[in-house]
């Protein structure tokens, strides 16, 4: 399974994107104030009041564009938190259920939940650290004993006759062993398959160009500009495209998921026997 899908903005650490991003707005004002100064005079009169209204709906569709992508990042961000609260109480069940199981397939469904939880920690804190490798082994261990689990699982339900009294609970250990493997599938795809698309991020920034264009192109034509203004808008635009980029990646930088929860549970198996 890979542990990615690569994008475009992937080869950039947060900050130097955010200074290259910063630069490609600032040196878009730069070319379009350029431009406008060199207008010959006549034509900046009759000019000046169309570009104005083409700046404003320029920076207003940049902002609603910005709007759609933030909220699609923070949707990403969202279903991440969401999938590890559902695995670890999933985790946490399978782990009550084991006491219905018969030796010694409980003692081995345990030490699996055990090993398993404890390589999800892990496998979490690799992934803040941008450990690809050690991402990858996490992955491919926990999809190992996925299938472990359901050995014990479907062993139980062989020894167990149907009409026997363990047979709710028998089942109830199979839903969340399914349950678990399904939720594997549901975390892989929403902390690293599902993210923004590239097309998304190229009309992005090329609407962020052409506005920054247009705004430097609207300064030219009068001939006057405020370079603190200029500055303050480029740093804002900046700044939030940075935080849809954090956002969206597996590796994030400026906000992290807090996995305590699934510490706790790892502690709480270790104590228990």
């Amino acid at each position: 399974m890979p542990t990615t899908t690569q994008h475009f903005l992937d080869v950039f650490p947060l900050p130097w994107l955010f200074v290259l991003t910063l630069a490609l707005m600032v040196v878009s004002i730069e070319i379009g104030f350029f431009v406008g100064r060199r207008r010959p005079e006549r034509i900046v009169k009759a000019q000046t009041s169309q570009v104005r209204a083409i700046m404003g709906a320029g920076l207003g569709l940049l902002a609603f564009i910005l709007a759609f992508t933030f909220a699609t990042g923070q949707s990403h961000y969202e279903v991440r938190v969401q999938g590890l609260v559902e695995e670890t109480r999933l985790a946490r069940t399978a782990w009550l259920q084991t006491e219905f199981l018969a030796e010694p397939r409980r003692s081995e469904a345990r030490e699996l939940l055990r090993e398993y939880v404890q390589v999800r920690v892990e496998g979490e804190q690799a992934l803040r650290a941008a450990d690809r490798p050690a991402v990858r082994s996490a992955i491919i261990r926990s999809e190992e004993i996925h299938q472990q689990l359901w050995a014990v699982a479907t062993a139980q339900h062989r020894a167990v006759p149907p009409q026997s009294n363990l047979d709710l609970e028998r089942n109830d250990f199979l839903a969340s062993v399914i349950g678990l493997i399904d939720m594997h599938v549901v975390r892989i795809e929403a902390a690293l398959l599902n993210r923004i698309p590239n097309t998304i991020w190229m009309t992005l920034y090329l609407m962020a160009v052409l506005s920054m264009l247009v705004m430097g192109y609207q300064a030219g034509l009068v001939g006057r500009r405020s370079p603190m203004a200029t500055m303050t808008l480029a740093l804002a635009f900046s700044a939030v495209m940075m935080l849809i980029t954090d956002l969206d990646r597996p590796v994030m930088s400026l906000f992290t998921i807090d996995n305590q929860i699934m510490i706790d549970l790892m502690d709480q198996m270790r104590v228990q026997q």
